[in-house]
């Protein structure tokens, strides 16, 4: 007999029939209370003793075999188990490796393009400055940081939702909704403006996550904000923007590659275009 929540709930039914059976074969209310002076009567006889000491012994094997089916089950979810944590203790170990094979690159090219600037001019030193190793590291760190990040546009400062006020932890709770995030949304870390606050001004919102796969999805499903129809707002959901955190480099690449876009779109807006891998690419 394999084990199993109803298995062990059947078993259990039966061991209950079982007590209350010889409870009532000895006159006992139940079998807690039974004591020798109960098997003195004449009603107790051989035979009555006999059947008891037989579905007790049936009892007992069907329990064995159900405990015994339940001891092999907790080992395998035990050895289950372990093999999980290994895996999680070996994914956790890799991303290290990653941040420090990633350290180790951004170093080596610090390092490269020191040693061409060495050669170019010989009154340098050959000595690479510790500054430059920790700025390198920096670097990199602070790419992991920003990972975890996406950044809201369009967003007003001041946002209304059927007469009350609204702050910007609401909004993104909304937003979450909107992505279909029903049952368990993402948890923010940090939500806050970017920028001073001036009149006229939308600042944009940065909010962290605790991971960037998170980020990653929540970015992916951005486009479902497009359909959305608003009400009761003092603002469109659909003119809200997603976007990943980007450094100020990344910024300056990208308003190219969408001034790039928007010239081709005036020449022949016959096709869709879009950007990908830093690239304006056309769809007929």
């Amino acid at each position: 007999m394999e084990f199993s929540v109803s298995t062990l709930h059947n078993l259990e039914k039966k061991i209950e029939i079982l007590s209350d059976t010889v409870s009532a074969k000895l006159n006992c209310k139940k079998l807690e209370d039974l004591t020798l002076d109960l098997f003195k009567p004449k009603g107790v006889t051989k035979e009555v003793l006999a059947g008891i000491i037989l579905k007790m012994g049936t009892m007992i094997c069907a329990s064995k075999t159900v405990l015994r089916s339940a001891v092999e089950k907790l080992d395998e979810q035990k050895t289950e188990q372990i093999k999980t944590q290994n895996e999680l203790i070996k994914c956790k170990s890799g991303k290290l490796d990653s941040v420090k094979d990633s350290v180790k690159e951004t170093v080596k090219t610090e390092m490269e393009s020191f040693s061409d600037v060495v050669k170019k001019n010989s009154a340098i030193s050959s000595d690479i400055s510790p500054a430059k190793i920790k700025m390198a590291v920096k670097s990199v760190i602070t790419e992991d940081d920003r990972s975890k990040n996406f950044i809201i546009f369009g967003a007003e400062e001041e946002m209304i939702c059927e007469d009350n006020e609204m702050d910007d932890r609401s909004l993104v709770r909304d937003i979450f909704g909107i992505l279909k995030y029903e049952n368990e949304k993402p948890t923010v870390v940090k939500c806050e403006r970017v920028g001073v606050k001036k009149s006229d001004v939308r600042r944009p919102i940065k909010i962290t996550l605790r991971n960037s796969e998170t980020v990653r999805d929540v970015l992916s499903r951005a486009k479902l904000l497009r359909s959305f129809v608003t009400t009761g707002y003092n603002f469109d959901h659909n003119k809200l923007y997603l976007t990943p955190d980007r450094s100020l480099d990344e910024r300056i690449t990208r308003q190219k590659l969408v001034q790039e876009m928007k010239d081709k779109i005036k020449k022949d807006s016959s096709k869709r275009y879009y950007i990908r891998n830093n690239k304006v690419c056309a769809a007929d």
